[in-house]
């Protein structure tokens, strides 16, 4: 089951393969999380240890479960929030109702089963470095690359590797960088010989990051990069992480694409404003419902009575995370997130040193998450959502 549950991860992008089952909107993954939901039911029932997850809900901290379950309230009092229809059920079911409950069982396993923990790591090295060379190939021949993102007036040239859009790719790696970094240094200051191949893994998921050309995503992961290196890093941790930003840098500044990159936000360009205007609407959006928020995908909705800017074509969130939180779930929603991510980061930064490296690794992911977040929408997508509730589960 553990290695199910592992797979689960790696399957996160396949909910791109949308569908209609029975007149309602659906995707591979929702159909797969309902698979692993039946074979973790029936090996309870068969082991007869229904009694066992029972109990093991119980040692859950109570703040933690009274954030949780107040989460989910809020979702499923959004669901209702102007009106129910066809694709808020949806919404609700693939961003809350089935991510929530694989963090139960995957706490559930991770606890029986603590090695899968171990296994979990190894695959994701190896998920993110396949990634980032399917993005660095894309990049320089554009395989398999929309030619939208092939670099013209409105998009430079950008790699979006298995994902549909390159922010997309940026938001599910980035994070997982980060939380992949306490297993790195703890390899780095044992030996980086015999470690040098999981340093190399690591090592090609940063450059698919760059070649997406995310902002946010670099801004995340570097701060994250930054910070534990100062609380955690040893003095080789610390040469090798300068190294390889001196090189990140000069990678940059060489390569015009990446340089004007970072340079263009100064000129007025036009990702840079249109997230100024969505903030705006976003605040718009929480004062006309403060309480309530606008209900599942009340932003994408109400979007054209919110929007100020003629130039803006549409948009799903403020891409914001504290405002994609509140205008979708309202003010219990966000109460409830904050405290979720406030908990496991001071879990984390206070257990920094423990052996067990999961309360760190997790509080560096919300982290990068939560950063990144302040210009993009890192948990409002089937992929992010489920990735975001496994990863919380392994510290149950």
């Amino acid at each position: 089951m553990s290695y199910l549950l592992i797979l689960t991860v790696i399957l996160a992008p396949t909910f791109a393969w949308r569908f209609s089952l029975g007149g309602l909107p659906a995707n591979f993954l929702m159909l797969w999380i309902i698979f692993v939901w039946i074979i973790f039911g029936l090996g309870l029932l068969l082991k007869k240890e229904l009694k066992i997850f029972w109990h093991f809900l119980g040692t859950i901290d109570r703040k933690l479960l009274a954030a949780t379950g107040i989460f989910f309230l809020a979702a499923l009092i959004s669901l209702f929030v102007r009106g129910l229809d066809k694709e808020k059920l949806g919404q609700f079911i693939v961003l809350f109702l089935q991510p929530i409950s694989l963090f139960f069982i995957g706490g559930y396993i991770f606890n029986d089963n603590p090695t899968a923990k171990q296994w979990l790591i190894y695959i994701l090295y190896i998920f993110l470095a396949v990634a980032g060379v399917y993005a660095v190939i894309q990049y320089f021949t554009l395989l398999g690359l929309p030619s939208v993102y092939w670099g013209n007036s409105q998009e430079p040239k950008r790699a979006i590797s298995f994902f549909g859009h390159p922010d997309f790719y940026a938001l599910f790696t980035a994070p997982l960088l980060a939380f992949l970094l306490t297993d790195l240094f703890e390899r780095i200051k044992t030996s980086i010989a015999k470690n040098l191949a999981w340093i190399a893994l690591w090592g090609l998921g940063l450059i698919g990051l760059v070649f997406s050309l995310s902002r946010a995503g670099w801004l995340g992961l570097g701060a994250v990069a930054v910070v534990y290196t100062v609380m955690a890093g040893n003095k080789t941790v610390r040469w090798l992480m300068a190294g390889g930003a001196i090189v990140a840098i000069a990678i940059i500044v060489i390569m015009p694409n990446l340089r004007y990159r970072f340079i263009t936000p100064f000129y007025g360009e036009k990702s840079t404003s249109s997230r100024l205007e969505l903030w705006r609407d976003g605040l718009t959006g929480v004062t006309q419902s403060p309480i309530l928020g606008l209900g599942l995908d009340g932003f994408g909705k109400e979007w054209p009575q919110l929007n100020s800017d003629p130039a803006q074509n549409s948009a799903n969130f403020p891409h914001n995370i504290f405002l994609d939180v509140w205008v979708d779930t309202g003010i219990l929603g966000l109460i409830s997130f904050v405290y979720l991510c406030w908990f496991y980061l001071r879990q984390g930064f206070k257990h920094r040193k423990s052996s067990n490296i999961f309360p760190i690794a997790i509080a560096l992911f919300i982290l990068a998450l939560l950063i990144q977040g302040q210009f993009d929408n890192p948990y409002f997508r089937n992929d992010l959502a489920l990735v975001f509730w496994i990863i919380l589960s392994l510290a149950l």
